[in-house]
């Protein structure tokens, strides 16, 4: 379980002030973010940390591990990025699985022409027993399968594929922030099966958005007091970079 960010800019822009410098930024919730049992309460999610951006067309990855999670080198990079586009992540590692950099967020995937970054919150207990078995983590199988099949179909939208994969698999969340060298794709997903958990998946599994100098911020905790909107249960965006601007289609997923 985990705290992550992303920013999508028509101009490049840089990441300073929601990683660092904001209130509840990034490095604040590595310290101090809702914890997913009890979100009424604060604790870390310093199992990793990572940093995607673009690059020149390219996708740059940052990673660090729970013993280096935010340390100086990391913060550096963290102080000169500027890019279009960005997705970064503190990592709660789930129980059984590693906090090893490999096993940090982003993760990177270029099976053949398009390379993508993914970041995830939440659990997926059909993934669990083989991500145990290969050493990696769930979030990793999760954006593997999530990629092949949309590299066997390119017809196929991002938004049909992680609908079929919710209707399909046990979890607890699987709110995820997918990005390509054009597009930047957000989605909210918690599981309302058991009512137990509703009250506790609502207010842990949230991506919060907001417009702000241009550009356009998704968040899973409102980093300062400006205006955020939560995105409702089983929300999916895509945020296209276009030339001077961005565009912002929105799909409310039914599975």
């Amino acid at each position: 379980m985990c705290r992550m960010i992303a920013k999508v800019s028509p101009e490049a822009s840089a990441i300073i002030e929601e990683m660092l410098l904001c209130p509840t930024s990034l490095s604040y919730l590595s310290q101090n973010g809702k914890q997913p049992s009890a979100p009424w309460l604060r604790g870390k999610h310093n199992d990793g940390c990572g940093l995607a951006f673009l690059n020149q067309g390219n996708i740059e990855i940052h990673k660090r591990d729970k013993a280096t999670a935010w340390d100086e080198s990391y913060q550096s990079i963290v102080k000169k990025a500027n890019s279009q586009l960005f997705i970064a992540h503190n990592r709660l590692a789930s129980k059984g699985l590693n906090s090893s950099q490999e096993g940090a967020h982003p993760f990177y995937y270029k099976p053949n022409e398009t390379p993508y970054a993914f970041s995830h919150n939440g659990s997926i207990a059909s993934y669990h027993n083989e991500a145990v078995a290969k050493e990696i983590s769930d979030s990793q199988i999760f954006f593997q399968h999530l990629i092949d099949e949309k590299e066997k179909n390119q017809d196929r939208s991002f938004s049909s594929i992680v609908s079929d994969i919710a209707g399909s698999k046990s979890y607890d969340s699987l709110c995820g922030l997918l990005m390509s060298p054009d597009t930047l794709y957000a989605w909210r997903i918690y599981n309302e099966s058991n009512p137990d958990k509703q009250e506790i998946y609502e207010a842990y599994y949230t991506l919060y958005l907001s417009m702000r100098k241009g550009s356009i911020v998704i968040a899973s905790e409102c980093l300062d007091t400006g205006s955020w909107l939560l995105l409702p249960n089983n929300t999916f965006i895509s945020i296209r970079l276009c030339k001077n601007s961005l565009q912002i289609d929105y799909t409310a997923l039914t599975f």
